[in-house]
Parts: structure tokens; sequence; C-alpha cells
């Protein structure tokens, strides 16, 4: 799927308005696991993080752990366990200590999971424009592998159409993250806000990228950074999800 498709659609992660609220001024740094429940074990799963929930509610935890429940694409049935809008040093000064947290995981949730994959996200302030609507239920999620050695390509042609769209006064709204730790290097992820099933349709007030391209810088640098974009590109990837607020930990204000 080309990215002049996808852009038709751009939206927000419900990630970034959630870690907006988490405090009061948030970091750029989501850590998530990708929990996936042993065969005939679902049941069981969310019953542990219900649990979970509860123990961090008696903590007083004052950072959110958000699920998201993954509906298609490879990684079906896969939850998505995040801290969101964290700084580096938020690590090394937890309230509830990872030990702690740890034996938690293992005791209510642990002996139901079949895989487990860490990783760590950098959200990218200058090439996203997010909503402040928080209503989203579904999150459209596309991955993008950067060919190697073209990675300056990607990052000034994404830089340049974000700049199109700001120039323009797009009603596109859209996150964008990169991996920083635990996959593929030259990863980065699109993320798009879903209301519901209806919104997947294009939005007739959205206008295509390169048509805001051109309006913004003309031409020929409209030609320049479609063609830098599709040469950069190695694949793409989308999967939708799913928050799941009844197995999410949201601390009181």
């Amino acid at each position: 799927m080309k990215l002049l498709k996808l852009s038709t659609a751009l939206g927000v992660l419900l990630l970034a308005a959630l870690s907006a609220s988490a405090q009061n001024q948030p970091g750029n740094i989501a850590a998530l696991e990708f929990q996936t429940p042993k065969n005939g074990m679902v049941k069981q799963y969310e019953e542990g993080r219900k649990q979970k929930v509860a123990w961090h509610k008696q903590q007083n935890d004052n950072q959110g752990l958000y699920v998201f429940e993954t509906l298609t694409g490879e990684n079906t049935g896969t939850y998505i366990v995040g801290r969101l809008g964290l700084h580096w040093t938020d690590f090394d000064t937890p309230k509830v200590t990872d030990a702690a947290d740890l034996a938690q995981y293992q005791a209510l949730v642990g002996a139901n999971v079949e895989k487990l994959v860490t990783a760590y996200y950098e959200f990218m302030p200058k090439w996203s424009n997010p909503s402040t609507d928080m209503g989203a239920k579904y999150t459209e999620v596309i991955t993008f592998h950067v060919r190697y050695g073209h990675g300056d390509d990607f990052r000034s042609a994404v830089a340049r159409a974000a700049e199109a769209r700001q120039k323009m006064n797009s009603k596109s709204h859209y996150s964008w993250y990169r991996l920083v730790n635990g996959g593929h290097g030259g990863t980065f992820v699109l993320t798009i806000d879903h209301a519901n099933w209806a919104s997947m349709e294009d939005d007739p007030a959205v206008k295509p990228l390169r048509d805001d391209l051109r309006a913004a810088f003309g031409e020929q640098e409209a030609t320049s950074v479609v063609e830098r974009l599709n040469s950069s590109i190695e694949s793409t990837y989308s999967e939708l999800i799913q928050f799941r607020p009844d197995l999410s930990y949201i601390p009181a204000k």
C-alpha cells in the first residue's frame, strides 16, 4: 500500500491523546509489551489483567497502563500493553518498582501468556498533527520499513509532507513514531484514529497528500517528495487495534 493512498485518511493514535493526560509534561517515549495469550486462555488472561488493574490502583501508581487488542493482521489476538508519554528518566524512578510489578505480572498474568515482546518507541512531534479528540475506539497502525541507507531521504520527505499539511491547514490528524529499541532498524509507525467503522471511509475534507504538496511548494517539489518516499520505503504493514478501557489502568487526576 503506497503512502499516497494512506495519506487521504490520516488521523491520530489514541495513545498520543491518552499519554497527554497521563502527566502535565509528558515525554515522547512509549514502552510497549506485545502479549499473546495461550490458545484457549484469553478469558483467564483478561481476568488476570483486570486483577492487575486493581493492584495498580491499590498502589496509587502514577503511571497509566493502557491496553489495546489487535484485531487484524498476523498478530490478531495479541494485546498491546503500554506505558505512554514517558521520559527516559522515568524508568529509573518508577513509583511501583520493576520487581514488584514483575511479581504481580507473573502471579496474575504470566502463566496465560504464550509470547511476550517488549519494544520502545519515540513519538515524533514535528512530523505529527495530533487531534484533541479522545473518543477513538479503533486505531489503524501502519508500519514502515525503510530501505537501508535511505533513512535521510525518508525523514526529509516525511518532514516536508508534514510541513505541507500544516501550511495548507489540512484537516488531517496523524501521529508518527520511531522504533528506538526492540526490533528492526529503520522502522517507523504512522497511526490513524477511527471513532467507528464508518470512519474508515476516505474523508472528502482531507485532500490527497500530493495535492497539498503541490499547493504548498509547487509541482517540482511535490514530485521530489513523492519520489523520495516511494524510493525509500521497502514495505508497509497495516493493523487495526481496539482500545480496551476495561483492561487498562488510568490514574486518577
